[in-house]
């Protein structure tokens, strides 16, 4: 498939592998739609030929929000073409599913990266093309790490082992005697540190080669394979991915950031937890100096630190792949080899 749309390509399809679906003779009750955006197809067809960063040149290259963005481009055009002048989506449903499809490319992406990294930590050998720095880091099985996309209203306490997932549960039970509580949010993305029992599963080395309908389903079940064997500790980073921000939802990472650091570090004895934002666009916002804020769990230590790590906007592919290279070189560093 193409990676920008063809009409040849789309009307080869079969109704089932197509972006767009003709919801008219099946209504649902209360709700107008009449085409809906079937997005794991949008990105099977987008990027059937290779991961952004792990791809050609071009791809690798261009514009992170263009490559984002493309998949809905792509859907929107077939729509045109199939169903002329009837076609229209509701624009509140586009940005739903764009917001998604950023969230998986990036996820496919620092997936690719994290399956090199690891491949190297196994092996010593080190990908050739694309040309990316070798790791400065010692390899060992044991720093090796998993890439995990958490679902919308997934608990992330749900990762840990049983006995610091016991710890969170008495903290909740003195809070709600209470009558309080501390709800915990999900970082779109969570890198963890492997855990033992998982350092010669062959998955963790496996690349995608693209983002079809097999890869998305290997990103998606990563965390249930790790679920409950993740030490406090080795949550190394957390990630929010917002395609834009705006000035109502600034403080939502701020909160989501601040529980996991009272939890992990203040709670659990976990080292400083990372955590950032992603955005493809922060313009018109106070963003860069709302996230300068201390985390409020550290602000009264020895050692106060930020929240929110850093507001990062991708400028391409390479450069989110360079970026999360340099970061596990300097936090794997601290792992024992």
């Amino acid at each position: 498939m193409p990676f920008r749309f063809s009409g040849n390509a789309s009307q080869g399809l079969p109704l089932d592998a197509r972006s767009i679906l003709d919801v008219r003779n099946a209504p649902v009750r209360g709700r107008t739609t009449q085409f809906r955006l079937a997005q794991q197809n949008m990105l099977a067809y987008t990027f059937d030929a290779g991961v952004p960063g792990w791809a050609a040149p071009g791809l690798n290259s261009m514009p992170f929000r263009e490559v984002a963005l493309q998949p809905v481009q792509n859907a929107h055009d077939e729509g045109r073409l199939l169903f002329g002048t009837d076609y229209s989506v509701d624009p509140n449903a586009s940005a739903k599913v764009t917001g998604d499809i950023y969230e998986t490319i990036t996820s496919a992406v620092l997936w690719e990266t994290a399956a090199a990294w690891n491949t190297y930590m196994r092996t010593g050998a080190w990908v050739t093309t694309p040309r990316y720095p070798r790791p400065r880091v010692t390899p060992s099985e044991h720093r090796q790490i998993a890439v995990l996309n958490l679902p919308r209203r997934y608990d992330w306490v749900r990762l840990l082992t049983p006995r610091a997932k016991a710890q969170i549960a008495t903290i909740r039970s003195s809070l709600a005697a209470n009558g309080l509580g501390m709800p915990t949010s999900t970082p779109d993305v969570a890198i963890v540190v492997l855990p033992p029992s998982e350092e010669n599963d062959p998955i963790w080395t496996q690349s995608l080669g693209d983002i079809s309908l097999t890869s998305q389903t290997m990103i998606d079940r990563a965390h249930t394979i790790v679920e409950g064997k993740v030490e406090p500790g080795e949550i190394v980073l957390a990630i929010a991915l917002k395609t834009s921000l705006r000035s109502d939802r600034l403080y939502q990472p701020l909160y989501e950031a601040n529980v996991m650091q009272f939890l992990l570090e203040g709670q659990l004895g976990a080292p400083k937890v990372e955590f950032e934002v992603h955005t493809l666009d922060s313009s018109g916002t106070a963003a860069t100096q709302i996230y300068t804020a201390a985390s409020l769990h550290s602000a009264a230590g020895n050692a106060p630190h930020r929240a929110i790590r850093e507001l990062y906007t991708p400028t391409n592919a390479v450069d989110l792949v360079q970026r999360f290279l340099a970061f596990l070189n300097d936090r794997m560093n601290l792992v024992a080899p």
